[in-house]
């Protein structure tokens, strides 16, 4: 609350970094487990619109913030991976609305990518491993389903130094990253993980070389 007093009490400047090519909207999502003083947990998330994969050689990108959140996972989280999961869907269904509204402004169809700290959520959206809790199974299922059929086209894992949204969860983490990010329009090592999709075969098509030759070659 002081922050927000700080915020609205003083002039604020508003960057928005010109950006080259096809534009995606890119969704950093994050949690914390049973850190706040209630025992509940706590999910942030940071919206950009930016450059799409491959535009820069060292793996970084530019864009411009246009939304964030953090606040408290209203539901009772059993784990980590639980509450990574409410962070990561939540920063998908904010990215679709901006989606949604970058339609109507450009009429472009603009790609979601989201990025995430969590390598176990990551491995786990491209394995059949279903876990216990029927919420946790129906979570991960849904973020499977998006991540694979290429609504979330670009879903990829990110360093903790480089995941921007963690001073939004953590209050010991820096919000330098954050703060430079903003200021400068660059996106650091955002694209140096592959996204989950290229990682994956598909199991009918392409696990056969001979196959996979045939369907190349031929053009089917």
């Amino acid at each position: 609350n002081q922050t927000v007093r700080l915020l609205r009490g003083n002039l604020q400047k508003l960057y928005f970094w010109p950006l080259t090519g096809k534009i995606g909207v890119l969704g950093y999502g994050d949690a914390s487990y049973n850190n706040n003083q209630d025992d509940s947990s706590q999910r942030g998330m940071v919206v950009f619109l930016a450059q799409n994969r491959g535009t820069t050689h060292n793996g970084s990108s530019r864009g411009s913030l246009v939304d964030y959140e953090s606040t408290k996972i209203k539901r009772t989280t059993l784990s980590t991976t639980v509450a990574e999961l409410y962070a990561i869907m939540k920063t998908f269904g904010t990215c679709q609305m901006i989606k949604g509204l970058w339609m109507d402004l450009s009429g472009e169809d603009a790609p979601i990518h989201i990025r995430t700290d969590a390598y176990n959520l990551f491995t786990t959206s491209k394995s059949t491993h279903l876990p216990d809790q029927k919420e946790t199974i129906h979570m991960i299922q849904m973020l499977r389903k998006e991540a694979m059929s290429g609504s979330i086209q670009d879903f990829a894992h990110v360093t903790t130094d480089v995941c921007l949204v963690g001073c939004l969860t953590k209050i010991t983490a820096s919000a330098d990253a954050l703060v430079k990010a903003v200021t400068t329009g660059v996106l650091p090592k955002v694209d140096c993980c592959p996204p989950v999709r290229s990682s994956v075969s598909h199991k009918a098509y392409w696990a056969n070389a001979k196959w996979r030759d045939f369907w190349e070659t031929d053009g089917h």
